[in-house]
């Protein structure tokens, strides 16, 4: 009998904690300061919703807010960003990843004249991560 209890607090515990959970934000924001043109953002997660956007110069970044899919299903989130002229410079990003559901997550990108700057934290400065590609 303690075990049944016990089974059914933990799945009580399981299935009604996840009422709580925030979001998840994935950010990415066009810091290009030489270029000060637009960033081509072409977002997709592993379920196949898409998400695009052109993002001029310093503009509010390009946010993607979600939940993550429960368990078994992982979630995760693919990013092509791009600039130039006929978008020479680009980068194909993992932006978000995780194999269980995880709340309140942010992953912060930041595009700049060297390359791609990266935060999962709103206390600590992006670091460089990535330079850019570039397309023959």
């Amino acid at each position: 009998m303690n075990r049944l209890i016990a089974f059914v607090f933990i799945s009580a515990m399981f299935f009604g904690l996840s009422e709580a959970c925030k979001k998840n934000i994935v950010m990415i924001a066009n810091q290009l300061y030489s270029y000060r043109g637009n960033l081509l953002i072409e977002c997709s997660d592993n379920k196949g919703k898409f998400s695009s956007n052109l993002l001029s110069f310093d503009a509010s970044p390009f946010i993607i807010s979600f939940s993550d899919y429960r368990w078994p299903k992982e979630t995760r989130w693919d990013c092509t960003i791009s600039h130039g002229e006929n978008n020479k410079f680009y980068y194909d990003l993992q932006v978000y990843h995780a194999n269980f559901q995880q709340c309140g997550q942010l992953r912060s990108w930041i595009a700049k004249d060297d390359g791609i700057w990266f935060t999962e934290s709103y206390e600590y400065r992006a670091g460089f991560v990535l330079p850019w590609k570039t397309r023959g």
